[in-house]
């Protein structure tokens, strides 16, 4: 029997036309007791409907296959690879599933409480905690009624026994399928992510990769943290955001391990640093609001066209950019400058928005290539009006509850395909 070849990760351009795309799947049981947690453990807005997430997950999933685009879904690999894998502690019937979703849910709420209420009354939200648990507890039996029908029983009962109760923590952050990767030149990279709640997350996708046959496409890194909303590849340079997520140390690494290749195509490697927040993050127990507003790369800048970007003015001020290359088997880093000057020096050109529609998500769109995105908000009008001047195709993908996650249409997919253009 002839062996199946290997796929390729492919993604030279930011805005070259999407072929393939990596997503996690909808937001499922573990976002749920997600929604019990304090946002300083969850990393979310204080609360959101997980129901009506998964319906927009859908929505933004038919959206990119109408276009044409390949949508692979790493929780389903992940639940297909999990079927053969017996767990010591793992329940072993439905009932037994449910009985222990509900037995954590219950000591969620029992611990966290008191803080959730106080959270509540100060974000405005206008439902008791006592509210949220017993919808809670209604949205599990519905999902696993859903998990049942896609996946089947045995996969159901281990894909939500890792994510939801393996770790003290659920896995409720994996949704946003950019963070624990991105596709560089023609190599997937592995992330390190920051905070505890996430961190189970990467080794949950590196196995779905192997199982969907990218075993020898995976980088990782060893050396501090790095996210892959901080990763872009735009005309002959890679930029790196560093913050309140992604080290320079980790970068560095990077350097060594993907420097030959990004040479090879004349691309250069730059960090694009705001000190301030590289300084307090170093220090802070979790994350503030200005650090999750810009957490990555793609929350106030994303490649729009070859010379076009989108970036907010007030970020890009507080940033500074550092080359790194590889000189004498040693990583070197020289500064160039701030960022708005180093892109003016490339004659890029920068479409300003406001912090209110950066905060807005504005920047955080899927670029199809061929001068069409996907947003994910209509109520940006003045840049979504401002794209459609500019002669691109807008296509907006509502994404009113998966926003209270702090992300939106680019950190809920990863491209691992793109057509490579050719340089003229």
């Amino acid at each position: 029997m002839r062996k199946k070849p290997e796929p390729q990760a492919r993604v030279f351009s930011e805005i070259a036309p999407l072929q393939e795309v990596l997503v996690w799947g909808e937001p499922g049981i573990e976002a749920l007791l997600g929604q019990l947690l304090p946002k300083t453990k969850s990393l979310f807005f204080s609360y959101y409907e997980v129901s009506k997430a998964r319906e927009e997950f859908r929505g933004l999933q038919n959206l990119i296959e109408k276009e044409g685009v390949t949508v692979v879904r790493a929780k389903d690999a992940a639940a297909r690879l999990l079927e053969s894998h017996l767990f010591p502690s793992h329940p072993d019937s439905i009932k037994e599933l449910r009985s222990r979703l509900m037995q954590r849910a219950a000591e969620y709420y029992e611990i966290y409480k008191l803080v959730k209420a106080e959270e509540l009354v100060r974000a405005g939200i206008d439902l008791s905690f006592d509210q949220i648990y017993l919808q809670t507890k209604k949205d599990i039996d519905q999902i696993l009624e859903e998990d049942i029908e896609t996946l089947g029983e045995t996969a159901t009962i281990r894909i939500n026994y890792v994510l939801s109760l393996a770790k003290e923590l659920p896995l409720a952050n994996i949704f946003y399928g950019r963070d624990q990767s991105q596709t560089l030149a023609d190599k997937i990279i592995l992330s390190e992510l920051k905070w505890e709640i996430r961190k189970p997350e990467v080794g949950v996708y590196k196995e779905a990769l192997i199982e969907l046959g990218y075993r020898n496409s995976m980088v990782e890194i060893g050396s501090g943290t790095l996210e892959g909303g901080d990763m872009a590849i735009l005309g002959e340079t890679c930029y790196i955001g560093v913050g309140a997520r992604t080290e320079l140390n980790a970068v560095r690494e990077l350097c060594e391990k993907l420097g030959k290749t990004l040479e090879e195509n004349n691309v250069q490697l730059v960090a694009v640093v705001n000190q301030q927040h590289v300084e307090e993050a170093a220090h802070f127990e979790a994350p503030n609001e200005d650090h999750m507003s810009v957490m990555h790369l793609d929350m106030f800048w994303i490649p729009l066209r070859d010379n076009l970007v989108m970036a907010n003015n007030e970020e890009m001020d507080r940033r500074t950019v550092l080359r790194l290359s590889r000189e004498n088997g040693q990583v070197v880093t020289e500064d160039l400058g701030s960022f708005r000057s180093f892109l003016n020096s490339k004659d890029i050109e920068i479409m300003e928005v406001t912090q209110q529609e950066q905060r807005n998500f504005a920047t955080n769109l899927l670029n199809l290539g061929n001068d069409t995105v996907i947003v994910a908000l209509s109520k940006n009008e003045r840049v979504n009006n401002e794209l459609r001047q500019r002669g691109f195709r807008v296509m907006s993908a509502e994404l009113n509850k998966l926003v209270n996650g702090y992300g939106a249409t680019h950190c809920l997919t990863a491209p691992i395909k793109r057509k490579k253009q050719v340089m003229l």
